[in-house]
């Protein structure tokens, strides 16, 4: 199933390349015409389109408005964070990590140089997640992932709650968003408050940041899905329509695509009569 837009839209492209497919090869008809004594005075075919006209019947399949309903938004949004959420939140906690270990790293380094040790016991210090064997960088990911599951499953819960009550006709995505990042920030300091300091993903001071940069994300990805899922959505497989098409849902297209004019014509079933739908010049 795809959109009517991508649906016209390629059979529109297509006639572009066929013109210029036509233009090619009148380019290269034109150079062995000029090699070739007996041809160089004859005109090189060159064709062009004037009018190029396509009728295709097409079923609807399904009309998503720019005001969508609020069944469709709880459960696209429902089905964004259980389908992203998970790998993100453990990517981030992975990456965060890192960054904790490093910033460690560093600040005893410092520490180290200001208690002039000796160059033996600055190799105590210079451990980075790099350094981990394969067993322990597997423990964190597992440990990280199985934090990420029960995160998400808890905020799918609130995160339910509070669309079901939403006012869609006032809230927006962005508010979306904001309420996300509150419910984030609270379940992740409580689901991680019981890891061990040594593998404790983000400290608790830089948690608001993390949930920021997390909420952001999942906004893009809201906005993604929202602008994907709305159009009209079409089936223009004529061999199936005789078996699965709704007579209802059924019209004809007719497209009248010139060098600089595009008409989109719909054909009444059943009469004669034609009605313009769009005109684009």
């Amino acid at each position: 199933m795809v959109k009517l837009s991508e649906f016209i839209g390629e059979l529109v492209s297509d006639i572009s390349d066929a013109r210029r497919i036509a233009d090619t090869n009148s380019a290269e008809l034109s150079q062995s015409y000029h090699a070739d004594p007996f041809l160089k005075g004859m005109p090189v075919p060159h064709y062009t389109i004037q009018e190029a006209e396509i009728k295709v019947p097409v079923s609807v399949n399904r009309v998503v408005s720019y005001k969508q309903n609020n069944d469709f938004l709880v459960t696209l949004i429902l089905s964004t964070v259980k389908l992203k959420l998970p790998q993100l939140l453990t990517n981030k906690l992975m990456e965060n990590y890192i960054k904790k270990r490093e910033k460690e790293q560093y600040e005893k380094k410092l520490q180290a140089a200001a208690d002039a040790v000796t160059d033996m016991q600055l190799n105590d210090v210079n451990m980075t997640f790099e350094n981990l064997d394969d067993k322990t960088k597997d423990d964190l990911r597992l440990l990280y992932a199985n934090k990420s599951n029960d995160i998400t499953d808890l905020l799918a819960v609130d995160m339910r709650d509070f669309l079901n009550s939403a006012n869609f006709d006032v809230i927006k995505l962005l508010d979306i968003r904001d309420k996300l990042i509150d419910m984030l920030t609270r379940i992740m300091a409580d689901k991680l408050a019981d890891i061990d300091d040594e593998k404790k993903p983000v400290s608790e001071e830089a948690l608001p940041a993390l949930v920021a940069e997390i909420g952001t994300e999942m906004f893009f990805e809201f906005a993604q899905k929202s602008e994907s899922n709305k159009g009209i959505f079409v089936d223009p497989g004529t061999g199936k329509l005789n078996e699965y098409f709704a007579k209802d849902n059924l019209m004809f297209l007719s497209l009248k695509v010139k060098e600089q004019d595009l008409d989109i014509v719909i054909e009444n079933d059943g009469s004669a009569g034609t009605q313009r739908f769009l005109s684009l010049n």
